[in-house]
């Protein structure tokens, strides 16, 4: 019987967790063997992360991620350097990345030209094992239902069942002064918060491979940002109370995915929209509509909506009653305008409407 999978606390634990992911690089995808092979990635990742072990990322594996990050294609980048045979022999490491390559990259894509300078060969070793090490990176970030369900009996054993979840999200919201059901709200509300922290919500399972991804890269560009979809903050600021950590971060999608089958997913976003922080004292749609705009949710114009949809991110670095953040706030109202109509949730003469709106602040 397979030695179950532990939490990595040793040198020699880590060492021998990367002799047994490098034994099982050639498992068969869906297999017992690529579920641990992910869940060793997994652990790998944290335990260097915690002690400063770091790799150096290849320059063209930094730039594919940026554009898997970014959506971005191939056809992007010719656009970009001027050639399609000088995007693929760049993606294909036949052709070095310039300087002045370089610098477009850094300014247009806002990819960190530090990452894109390194010096690098087609055919060396370092390059084929900075290759696998993007692999391990991969399946980091594509963690799989199969290797969560893995994980249950080491990380889920004492996590509430979907019944208990059921009923504690329905206790957690029965004292919420102004609870908004989400039928009361206009759809283009909705679509705002949606666009602006899940959009694909609606399609995922509780956690989202893209979102991880996207987290992945701008942790590596120096610019923080979450990979939580919306059931994974339900998950965390309702049923888990403990500080960040990878067991937190499993627990989280343990039950993201046991949310998903106690809750339908209009239930699970009309929890999330009434408790999720929006600055200062304010949580929920309905107390931060009348904060902000003194109306109900139900009244909110598109633009006002973007507006506290880009709230959650920082709500106290884009807070509009705080004189010294009315720029970052507009310039956030109006990127969740622009998410909106790229993705169809608006039209784009909609967006720029909105975004000629004036962001007024009530003075208290």
């Amino acid at each position: 019987m397979t030695e179950p999978v532990r939490p990595i606390r040793t040198e020699a634990d880590h060492a021998a967790a990367l002799a047994e992911i490098d034994s099982l690089f050639v498992a068969t995808p869906g297999s017992p063997a690529a579920d641990r092979l992910e869940v060793l990635a997994v652990l790998v990742a944290e335990y260097e992360r915690a002690h400063g072990i770091t790799i150096p990322a290849h320059p063209i594996e930094v730039l594919n991620l940026a554009m898997k990050a970014q959506g971005r294609s191939q056809a992007e980048l010719a656009e970009l350097l001027g050639s399609r045979s000088r995007a693929s022999e760049v993606l294909g490491r036949r052709r070095q990345l310039s300087a002045a390559m370089v610098e477009k990259l850094a300014q247009t894509w806002a990819i960190p030209a530090v990452l894109l300078s390194a010096p690098y060969t087609v055919e060396s070793r370092l390059m084929r094992t900075l290759k696998n090490s993007v692999v391990v990176l991969a399946i980091m970030v594509g963690l799989s239902a199969a290797s969560i369900g893995g994980l249950y009996a080491w990380y889920g054993a004492d996590l509430p069942s979907s019944d208990r979840i059921a009923a504690t999200v329905a206790g957690s919201t029965t004292d919420i002064r102004g609870f908004t059901p989400l039928g009361e709200l206009p759809p283009e509300v909705i679509k705002a918060f949606l666009a602006a922290e899940d959009e694909d919500f609606y399609s995922h399972g509780g956690y989202s491979r893209a979102a991880i991804l996207r987290a992945t890269w701008r942790t590596i560009s120096d610019k923080r940002q979450g990979g939580a979809t919306i059931t994974q903050q339900v998950a965390k600021n309702v049923l888990l109370k403990e500080p960040p950590s990878i067991g937190r971060k499993i627990r989280e999608i343990i039950l993201a995915r046991r949310l998903e089958s106690a809750l339908t997913k209009d239930r699970i976003l009309e929890v999330w929209l009434n408790i999720i922080y929006f600055g200062g004292t304010e949580y929920g749609i309905a107390a931060a509509s009348q904060h902000y705009f003194e109306k109900a949710p139900g009244d909110l114009t598109i633009a006002e909506a973007a507006y506290l949809a880009g709230l959650p991110k920082a709500p106290n670095v884009y807070r509009l009653d705080v004189a010294d953040n009315r720029t970052r706030a507009r310039e956030r109202r109006d990127w969740v305008l622009a998410r909106m109509a790229a993705d169809g949730m608006i039209t784009a003469s909609a967006a720029r409407l909105a975004s000629a709106e004036p962001l007024l602040s009530q003075d208290r």
